[in-house]
């Protein structure tokens, strides 16, 4: 996914603000179920979400304001009670690698209880692993 990114995810000195990495992360992850033809909004609308359970980011070097960035998104782990994406997240113009990270996902229901994963998610996901 190629984003931009925007004045108001940077501080003072137009440095991007290190939450907006989560941001981008998160923004990559549902256009990557997507393109793979999973709607996150389904799957919520089943009941279930997504929560993220633990998040883990490597900063390299600093995005500006208008710089022009690729978030690689790749599926690490999908298991019934835990799916794990892995993001990579690039200077667009360079190729320079700006950020690495991950996030885990704990499916749960609408009261935020752990539940099984739908075997229609994770069946398609599963058959994504490398």
């Amino acid at each position: 996914m190629k984003l931009r990114v925007r004045f108001a995810e940077t501080d003072q000195m137009g440095i991007a603000h290190h939450g907006a990495y989560v941001i981008w992360m998160e923004a990559a992850r549902v256009e990557w179920l997507r393109g793979i033809g999973m709607n996150y909004r389904d799957l919520e609308a089943g009941g279930v979400s997504l929560a993220v359970s633990e998040l883990q980011i490597s900063y390299r070097h600093s995005a500006a304001f208008d710089d022009l960035l690729s978030v690689k998104t790749s599926l690490v782990e999908a298991r019934s009670r835990r799916v794990v994406f892995g993001y990579d997240i690039f200077l667009d113009k360079s190729k320079s690698l700006l950020a690495r990270g991950w996030s885990r996902h704990t499916p749960t229901d609408r009261a935020g209880r752990a539940v099984r994963l739908p075997d229609d998610w994770l069946t398609p996901l599963r058959a994504r692993l490398p």
